[in-house]
C-alpha cells in the first residue's frame, strides 16, 4: 500500500550498510570465544536485523545493507553489536540520527576489542539536506 497515495505521510527511513571488520587483534580464548563466527546485530526501536555469520572469519566482509523505519529521529538511537558466536565483544555502540545530512553516507568505525567494525548510515529522507555551493563565477575577477 502506498502511503502517499492513502493521504498519509511516509515515515523516515534510514539506510545501515554494515560492510566490514577486523578484530585480528583479540584473543578469542580471553574472551571465551569458541566459535570465531563474526556477526552484528543493528537494533532501532523495535526493529532488529542480523548480518550474516562470517564463518571463522576475524576480518569478516558483510558488504550488507539493512533498512529501518524511524518514528522519531531525535529520540531514537541506532544500537550495533558485534559478536563472535554466542560471545558479545565489547559494549553496545549507540549512534544518534538527528545529525545525519539526508541522502548522504556517514561513516561509522565502532570500536571493538582487537580492532573494529565499520558500517554507514544514510538518511534516505529526513535529516539534515546538504547544501551545494553555488559557483563562484567570479573568481577570476581579481585578475
Amino acid at each position: 500500500i502506498n502511503a502517499e497515495y492513502m493521504g498519509l505521510t511516509p515515515m523516515p527511513t534510514l539506510e545501515v550498510t554494515v560492510t566490514q571488520g577486523n578484530v585480528k587483534k583479540i584473543d578469542p580464548d580471553a574472551y571465551g570465544v569458541t566459535r570465531r563466527d563474526a556477526w552484528v546485530k543493528l537494533v532501532l526501536g523495535s526493529q532488529e536485523y542480523k548480518t550474516t555469520e562470517q564463518k571463522s572469519k576475524l576480518d569478516p566482509v558483510w558488504e550488507e545493507t539493512f533498512t529501518f523505519t524511524v518514528e522519531d529521529a531525535v529520540k531514537e538511537k541506532l544500537l550495533v553489536t558485534f559478536y563472535l558466536g554466542e560471545v558479545q565483544l565489547g559494549t553496545e555502540g549507540s549512534y544518534n540520527l538527528d545529525g545525519l545530512k539526508q541522502k548522504v553516507a556517514t561513516y561509522k568505525g565502532m570500536a571493538v576489542p582487537g580492532g573494529k567494525i565499520d558500517l554507514s548510515l544514510k538518511a534516505l529522507d529526513f535529516g539534515k539536506e546538504e547544501v551545494e555551493e553555488e559557483a563562484d563565477e567570479d573568481w577570476m575577477s581579481f585578475v
